[in-house]
């Protein structure tokens, strides 16, 4: 986990592209932050340049920061699966009952399912509910 925080990183990245850097408005604080973590170095007041530990810092928190990003996309991406796996599950399931209750009330399946489909959605709200 990075030391940096957002304008650090923000600064850094801008003089990673060979910007020098002036202690003025928004960017003073983590400048002289980035000074005196030996990220930065300050040639004269208004001409502050990145250092080697400075492009490390960066980059390892460009990765760190990547790394986090497709993680939680994977984890998104496993969620949906998950619930689409859970989701054809029980809709096999109401075919199920939809044909066994066909059978039972001679019926159809498709009018077995539009009465039983309210009744699940009724339950699994309760149980949600903690009932």
């Amino acid at each position: 986990m990075s030391d940096l925080t957002r304008d650090e990183l923000t600064v850094l990245l801008i003089a990673a592209e060979g910007e020098s850097m002036m202690p003025i408005g928004r960017w003073e604080a983590p400048l002289k932050s980035l000074l005196a973590k030996g990220y930065m170095h300050a040639n004269d007041k208004f001409n502050n340049v990145i250092t080697p530990a400075g492009r490390a810092a960066a980059q390892r928190d460009e990765d760190d920061t990547a790394r986090r990003m497709i993680e939680a996309n994977n984890n998104v991406v496993h969620g949906k699966e998950q619930a689409r796996a859970s989701a054809e599950a029980i809709a096999f399931q109401m075919v199920d009952l939809a044909e066994m209750s066909s059978k039972i009330t001679g019926g159809s399946a498709e009018s077995a399912l539009r009465l039983w489909a309210p009744q699940i959605v009724a339950r699994a709200q309760e149980l949600i509910r903690g009932k």
